[in-house]
Parts: structure tokens; sequence; C-alpha cells
């Protein structure tokens, strides 16, 4: 009721009073205020300091104990522990009360029983093994036991001795001055015939307050007897008495401690509950696994921190302060929640709104330590604790919530955008990981023992090894299922005759990409691979060639090589571009091929730039293609008879051949994603509004592209996330694209696109206010008005902007379909 109360009035009838000041107003900071701007996640010694206590209390937090003696949780004056010091010092009250039980389903069975337990008991107080005890086992008897010393009685008292001893009184009592009539009551209670006595004639003699000992429930006796016993003997004493005297021993502390413990456990499996149903609405509330993940991060450091600061401090859990723990684990749960919230804003739009949650959790800790924490000065135990927990449990909130956890936010996801890399899924993370140990693993391995046996390997050995260490390399990329393997082989290729096979350059990944289709192969290397601890030794073992070394140099050894039947695979571009767009080529490859008398044998490699891009180490969902090409003669003089002249135009024929390879494999899902890839983490509403516009225009989108070169520059007036930049981008990487966004949050949402940060993407502030003159004006906005347009474009296109005309004098309509209207200016 509490909590429902409180959600009603905070998000019903506060922001009725609460009447905000404008932004232009100045207010001054208060001491909340710079404490919740202080950016602790980026105070390294903090961080530092942070983590190595939450290390330590992993190791301290399974240990921290739980003080199941009640006893201990109440409030005794001092006065009154001085009086019970005394009484100690007196007596055995310190002792441990164990009850002993005898029962039955007769009162004469339960009294036997008892009868036999009190005997048992003596014993055990003569031979010192008890202290002391209390029963009626020696007064209240069973019938049968009455009959036995009544028999006794009767034995005893015969005839005879009754007159010997009566006549014996009477004589010596005449000596004395008795009357003969002073013993008549001894003797007629000498002569009385004796009955047996029940419960109730017991119960008539107030003194041995038979209700104490006695129970009866539903015919079922039970009779109780409480024994004092050292604390050392106490267990011995119980598993005697239950397993020779037929009764049940109960020791009351141990019952209640027991029962704590049990409380403890149910406490525990609540826990349990209550965080897989949190986990459950997390998942629920964020949609995303990792999100969910992180969010969960803090609450369980909270727990852990907590407990181990418990145990490191020398202090124990009880049934109060572990009922505080759930305010404490609530209202962790909560400050995730709110810092997942800052932490997706900012990662969506850019802007740094994590001190406005900090602060309302500043807040919320001053009040929760106001009013629970003063109880730390309270007397009584109970309270103490309680307090105690509350204070660490919420100090653990505010360290982790506002060190940790945006630390680590910002390190997984925000900074992998500023960076420029693509942000990833747990799935993948643990994917690429594991394929790069099994290359690192493997790959070392096969360097140490295969370039034992290729130093010295010739002919068909050498073959066989360097087939080995393709398949090796080859089986890298199977290692993720996710990447689909495509090669598509020219039928007049067999690699029978040597050859200098030149390929574009973009990932990590083309060079196992080439060990795919074929082992022949002999690799023009750079220093880092040549001299790398892992695979040097095979890459020098292969014959293997380092370019730092100078190609004039190596011209003997690799023309070795090709004279051995092997191909020299060189990537003319020198290094890894970050898009599908060929660079200019060096002559180094075209240089060798002139001087070792070969022919020039093109292998296009195509989806490696969205697979794994330079500067990532995650292996991403794609497909990558390997083309094999047609051979280019040395004789062939079309492509020019100099080394120089063949880079030139063998380069343009690589572009044109990568093009139409593109033009073939890229579909209007192509770049489906790596565009949604990039909105990965966003805020749901964004999310599903980029979903959404992409799956219903992609053939509008696909349209679009075909109408825009290559190498356009395009301003374009957008109301969306960025999503047509980006795909625009995608589709042509020399596009440079100026783009206007009327609505400044989506503006922000757009230009916060970690691929913004690698493309030539371009948000302006005020439109038509450009330095450089675009190629082509593109409006997707439909709400922009055409009169606005004062220069003159040499195309607009009109994208998806329907039920509206576009009519200017200067303009005839060249092209026009349901999705896309171009109007090119009138010469």
């Amino acid at each position: 009721m509490t909590v429902f109360i409180s959600s009603v009035a905070a998000l019903i009838i506060v922001p009725q009073l609460y009447h905000p000041k404008s932004e232009n107003q100045n207010r001054k900071k208060n001491f909340i205020d710079v404490i919740g701007n202080y950016p602790y996640e980026k105070n390294k010694p903090l961080v530092i300091i942070c983590t190595l206590i939450i290390i330590a209390c992993l190791f301290g937090f399974r240990h921290v104990g739980f003080n199941k003696n009640i006893g201990d949780l109440n409030y005794i004056p001092e006065e009154l522990k001085i009086s019970e010091a005394k009484i100690q010092k007196l007596s055995d009250i310190t002792s441990k009360s164990v009850y002993t039980i005898s029962y039955g389903n007769s009162e004469q069975e339960a009294l036997e029983k008892n009868s036999q337990l009190s005997q048992f008991l003596e014993k055990e107080k003569k031979d010192g093994k008890i202290l002391n005890y209390n029963s009626i086992g020696n007064i209240v008897l069973s019938e049968k036991n009455q009959h036995e010393k009544l028999e006794h009685w009767k034995r005893f008292w015969n005839t005879d001795r009754k007159t010997k001893t009566i006549h014996q009184l009477v004589k010596n009592g005449d000596k004395f001055g008795f009357n003969s009539s002073a013993f008549s009551k001894f003797e007629e209670n000498l002569n009385k015939n004796y009955a047996f006595l029940s419960l109730k004639d017991y119960t008539a003699a107030d003194a041995i307050q038979l209700k104490e000992f006695l129970s009866i429930e539903n015919g079922f006796y039970t009779i109780s007897n409480v024994v004092k016993v050292d604390e050392n003997n106490r267990d011995t004493f119980i598993q005697d008495v239950e397993s020779n005297q037929n009764a049940i021993a109960i020791d009351r502390q141990q019952m209640n401690e027991n029962f704590l413990g049990l409380l403890k456990d149910d406490f525990n499996t609540l826990i349990n509950y209550s965080l897989l149903a949190i986990i459950l609405t997390i998942i629920l509330f964020f949609r995303n696994f990792e999100l969910s993940l992180l969010t969960m991060f803090p609450i369980v450091l909270t727990g852990i921190v907590t407990a181990g600061l418990l145990y490191f401090l020398g202090l124990e859990l009880n049934i109060f302060s572990t009922v505080v723990c759930t305010l404490v684990f609530g209202v962790g749960d909560d400050f995730s929640i709110f810092l997942t919230k800052a932490m997706q804003k900012e990662h969506t739009t850019g802007k740094n709104e994590l001190p406005t949650y900090r602060i309302s959790i500043i807040l919320a800790v001053f009040t929760t330590v106001l009013s629970i924490g003063s109880l730390v000065f309270a007397k009584h135990p109970a309270l103490h604790s309680l307090a105690l927990v509350a204070l660490i449990g919420m100090f653990s909130v505010i360290v982790i919530t506002s060190t940790l956890y945006p630390f680590w936010f910002r390190f997984l996801i925000i900074n992998r955008t500023k960076k420029g890399l693509s942000p990833i899924t747990l799935r993948l993370f643990l994917h690429s990981v594991a394929s790069f140990l099994y290359y690192g693993l493997f790959g070392f391995i096969i360097s140490v023992f295969g370039s034992f046996f290729a130093k010295n390997a010739k002919g068909k050995s050498l073959y066989i090894i360097k087939l080995l260490v393709a398949k090796f390399l080859g089986s890298v990329l199977y290692t993720n299922f996710f990447v689909q393997k495509k090669i598509i082989r020219n039928p007049e290729e067999d690699f029978s005759r040597p050859a200098v096979i030149i390929a574009n350059h973009t990932s990590f990944l083309d060079t196992l990409a080439v060990a795919l289709v074929t082992p022949k192969i002999v690799f023009l290397v750079n220093d880092w691979v040549y001299n790398s601890p892992v695979f040097g030794k095979m890459v020098r073992a292969l014959g293997f060639y380092p370019v730092s070394q100078g190609i004039e140099n190596g011209l003997e050894k690799l023309r070795e090589k090709a004279e051995q039947g092997y191909s020299l695979i060189v990537f003319p571009e020198a290094e890894r571009s970050y898009d599908n767009e060929i660079k200019r080529f060096h002559k180094g490859a075209f240089y060798l091929a002139e001087q070792l008398q070969l022919d020039i044998l093109p292998l296009f490699i195509h989806g490696n730039s969205e697979v794994l891009p330079k500067g990532d180490f995650i292996i991403y969902n794609g497909k990558i293609t390997i083309k094999v090409g047609e051979r280019i003669s040395l004789r062939d003089e079309s492509f020019g008879t100099t080394y120089s002249e063949r880079t030139k135009k063998i380069n343009a024929y690589f572009r044109k051949e990568f093009a139409a390879l593109r033009h073939d494999l890229e579909d209007e899902n192509y770049f489906k994603y790596k565009l949604f890839l990039s909105f990965l983490y966003k805020e749901r509403e964004v999310v599903k509004a980029v979903k959404e516009d992409f799956n219903q225009n992609k053939s509008a989108y696909s349209e679009l592209n075909q109408m825009i070169p290559k190498d356009a520059v395009v301003f374009h007036i957008a109301d969306d996330f960025g999503q047509k930049d980006i795909l625009l981008s995608l589709q042509q990487a020399k596009r440079k694209i100026l783009s206007w966004i009327c609505d400044e949050e989506k503006k922000n949402i757009a230009q916060n696109n970690y691929l913004v940060q690698k493309r030539s993407i371009f948000y302006i502030k005020i439109p038509f206010e450009i330095t450089k003159k675009a190629d082509i004006l593109l409006i997707s906005d439909p709400a922009f008005d055409f009169d606005e347009i004062k220069e003159t474009y040499p195309v607009i296109i009109l994208f998806n902007i329907k039920n509206k005309n576009f009519e200017n004098i200067n303009y005839t309509k060249e092209y026009g379909s349901e999705f896309v209207s171009i109007f090119r200016v009138k010469k």
C-alpha cells in the first residue's frame, strides 16, 4: 500500500505541483549538485579502489555469519546485567536447560516411562553428567509402580513386625510419660489398606503443580522434565536420552536457532524467487538480454559487497538485519534501472544525463540513511544491527551505482561508439574470443611443431604441410556458424601455373579467406606477421617473404618459390581499408610479376569489411565471398607494357569487376544487419522506428541508391534518426552526405551513431549554409516547405514525399516512381 501511494504521488500529484524554472534563469549549485555532477566513473584511482574492494568481497561474502541466538538481540539494561552476573556466581543459570519428555497413549504408560526416566536422571546427577533436574517422576507414579511399592510396604510391615513395633513404642513411651493412646494414629496408618492414586488425586495436591509438567491432548499424554546440563555435555546427554530412554530431549535454544535457520533458508529462497522475478521484469522492460545483464550487475554486486564488508568488519547477520537486506536489494534494483535508462539515453542521443539521475539517487540514499541509519545510535541490539546493515548496504549501493556501473557501461558500449566501433552482443563477443583463442592456440602449436618439419621439407612433403596449414587457416572461418562462406571458382583456373595473385584487403580475415582457395601460395607479409611469436616460426619455415626487406632484395628467393609452382599472394593496396572501396594499387606486385615473368591473377574478396572491420576484433554475422578472376597474361598488352601502366589499368579493371560483384551480392537486405546493429542498445522507441522504416521501405532505399552516383555530394533534408544517411554511405563509401534534421533530438540521435565517426556524414545546424556545393539536394522530410529552397542544385530528389508536388520553373522532372522523383536543373 505504501509503495502504491508513493507511486501515485510521484507520477500524478508531484507533476501538478512542481513548476521547473526556465533554463535561462541562473541557479546556484548546492553541494548536492556538486556531488551529483562529479564524474566518479572517470576517476581512475577511485575505480581501482572500488574494484579491489569488490574483489576482496568476492572472497569474503560467503563467510559472513548468521546469528541464530535470538537472545543476543534482547536489550538488557546495565543494572540487570550486573544482577545477572551476581546470580550466575550463585547458580547454574548459565547452564543449558534441556527438556526431557516422556509420552504415552495412556496416563499409566506415560507415568511408567517417566518414572524410569527419573531414575536415569538421578543416576546421571550422581555421576556428575548433569547439574540438576526437576521432575515429578519420583512423586507421581503409575499404578504399576504404586503396586510394587505397596507390595514392598506390606512385605516389610508384616503382622509380627507391626505388633513388636507398637509394643516397643507403648512400653518405652510409658517410661517417658506418654499415654498408651499416643501411638494410636501411627498404628492406624500401619494397619490401613492403601489404594492406588489417580492423576486426579495428585492434582488435588497443590504443592505438586502437576499441570506444569503434564499435558493431555486428544488422549495423548506427555510429561516433561527440566534438566540443567553443562554446555559440553549437552549433545551427549540428548543423544543418550533419545537413544536409550524412549523419551524426547528438546534444547529450547537450539530449537530457536533451528527455527531461525529454517527461516533464513526460507528467506534466501524467497530472495532467489524475487531475483528471478526482477530478472524477468527487467528483460521484459528493456527487451534486451545484454542491457538486462548490465542492469543486474550492480544489483548482484550490492549484495556481494554488503555481505563482504559485514564479514571483514566482524559483523553478523540476524533475522532483523536480513529483512533490511530486502530494502537494500530493492533500492539497488531501482537505482540500477534508473542508471541504465540514463546511460541508454546517453548512448542514444549523446547527451550526458547521468548527473540528474545521480542526484536523485544521492537524495534517496540521504533520506534512507537519515531515516534508518539514525537507529545506529539505538541501545537495542536488534535496532543497532538493523541500522548497521542498512548503512553498509546503502554505502555499497551508492559506490557501485555512482562509480563502477557507469564505468563499465561506458567501457562496453558508449566508448565503442566514440571510437567508431559497432555495439556488440554477448554472443558476438564470446564467439569472437573463442575463434581467436582457437586460432592463437592451435596456430602456436602448429607453428612450433610444424616449423620443425617444414624447415627441411621439399617437393610433395612441403606441399602437404602447406595444405595442412591452409586447412587450419580455413577452419578458423568455420568456427563461426553465423558467417557464411562461398567460393566462386574460375573453371579455367586450377593454380597449376604460378602467378602473382592480387587481392583487395579490408580485414584480418583476408589471409584466411585466401587459404580457402588454394594452398599453393606464398604470402608477402608485414613484419608483425613475419616476427610474430605465435606464427613467426611457421611463416619463416614456409618461405613467406617480409615486404619490409624490399622486393628487389628478395627476387631470387621468390623466383625459386615460383619455379617450384607456388603463386605469390600480394595485397596491392598495402593496407586494410574500412569499407568496400578499392584503394590505389601500389606498384610492387606488378614489378614482381614483370621481373619473374608471371601472370596476374585477381582474387576478389567480398564481405570481410562487414564481418571483421579494420580496428575491431569482433567477428560479426555476415557472408564472405571469394571470387577467382580471369588470369591476366603477361603478354596481354591491353593493360599496358610497363609495370607502371599495368598498375593503373589493372587497378581500374579490379575496381570495375569488384563493383559488378558487389552489385550481384548486395541486395536490399545486405546492410540490414549492420544498420540495425548500429542502433543496438538505443532507446526502444528509436530502434522500433528504424526497423519498421527499413522493413517498409527497403526496396525504395535500394532504388534510391541506384539513382545517386557513388561519389556524389548530397545535401539531405531529413526527418528520421539518420538511417537513410547511413544506408547511402554504406552502399557507397565515397559519398559525402551533409544532413539537416529539424528535430533537435532526432539530429542528436543520428549524430551519435558509430558509423558517423568512420563515414563522410555530417550534420549541420543551419540549413542551406554549407560551404561545399552539393551535387544533389535530397528531400525526405514530408513537412519540408519547397519554397525554402533558395539555391540552385544540379539535381533535386524527392524521396517518399507523397501528396505534395514540386513545381519550379528552373527544373524539369527526369524520373518518377512511387517512392523516388528526380528533378534536374534546366540548362
